[in-house]
């Protein structure tokens, strides 16, 4: 006889019923307040393991800001004077060492005479009055010297200058010009006996009077010469003049001018 087919008893349909109060039951639970609280919170997911980097912070300093625009710079406050220290004690000077005794100047040396001039044989007059050769001299830029006689020349001892018709020393060197020794005492007298003086000074030596007169003696001598003898060597003329027995002579006169003839 055949069977009828496997029918579940109510069982199944009780189970059934059962999960679905169940789901109904944590349902509303899960709506109640309390049961929101009391719920543990399921703990977040750990995030996967990386790898631990290290980064180091470095501190960027902020730009200076901007200069001001440029204004008139304001004048500067006057520097203070600094405080005045008490002066130190002068100190006292070095003892300056003795001024060294320069050597005295050489001797000045003029010619003893002047007798001749471009070979040829020659005379110089000179005034014998004391007034006459003082204005010569004036006139004519010349001086008196006297002299001491070495050789064939002469060494000036002293300068003299004319004080009205007196000579008196004056110092410095002589004038420049043509010497002519003055033997006249009388002319020496009249000026004041200047040799004597010196003589007294320089007891024992030889001394002489000399007149300088101005170097335009040469000029006159040469010009008289060139009109007697034409323009001729110094050697041809002195053999016409030593020939002819032709003497120069020149004449100082007081106004200061030389004449030669």
């Amino acid at each position: 006889m055949p069977t009828a087919p496997h029918v579940e008893p109510p069982r199944l349909g009780r189970s059934v019923l059962i999960q679905l109060l169940a789901l109904a039951a944590g349902a509303l639970a899960n709506e109640l307040p309390w049961s929101r609280t009391k719920a543990v919170p399921e703990p977040p997911p750990q995030p996967p393991h990386k790898e631990e980097r290290r980064i180091r912070v470095v501190r960027i300093e902020k730009p200076p800001p901007p200069p001001p625009p440029k204004t008139a710079a304001p004048a500067p406050a006057p520097e203070k004077a600094p405080a005045r220290s008490k002066p130190a004690p002068p100190k006292p000077a070095p003892a300056k060492p003795a001024p060294k005794k320069s050597d005295p100047p050489a001797p000045t040396r003029i010619a003893a005479d002047s007798t001749a001039i471009h070979g040829v044989r020659m005379r110089v007059l000179v005034p014998r009055r004391a007034d006459e050769l003082a204005a010569h001299l004036r006139n004519s830029g010349g001086c008196l010297v006297v002299s001491r006689l070495t050789g064939g020349s002469a060494e000036v001892v002293s300068v003299l200058g004319i004080d009205g018709v007196r000579a008196v020393e004056r110092p410095g060197p002589p004038c420049n010009g043509v010497p002519r020794l003055l033997r006249e005492g009388a002319l020496n007298e009249a000026l004041g006996d200047p040799l004597g003086r010196a003589r007294a000074a320089n007891a024992g030596e030889e001394l002489v009077l000399q007149v300088l007169l101005t170097d335009r003696l040469h000029d006159a001598a040469q010009s008289a010469l060139h009109a007697r003898f034409g323009a001729v060597s110094e050697q041809e003329m002195g053999r016409l003049a030593a020939q002819s027995g032709y003497e120069l002579t020149c004449f100082a006169e007081p106004l200061g001018s030389i004449r030669c003839q």
